[in-house]
């Protein structure tokens, strides 16, 4: 039997969040701090992934500027 995984896209996933702004999602993404299901030139966060932001959090985007 195969496991489900469900996958929310960006809107979504900010919305899970607690409001977290889908663009902020989108930078981590592009700094790698958030594995990302793509399908096509569409971005998805898994269940997992989403719950372990909510309760690990995210580095500071201020850090990566440096």
């Amino acid at each position: 039997m195969q496991s489900e995984t469900k996958l929310f896209d960006l809107v979504n996933s900010s919305e899970r969040l607690g409001g977290c702004s889908p663009w902020t999602l989108r930078k981590h993404i592009a700094l790698g701090n958030i594995e990302v299901v793509r399908i096509g030139r569409r971005i998805f966060l898994n269940e997992e992934t989403i719950a372990r932001i909510a309760r690990d959090g995210l580095p500071s985007l201020k850090a990566a500027r440096g």
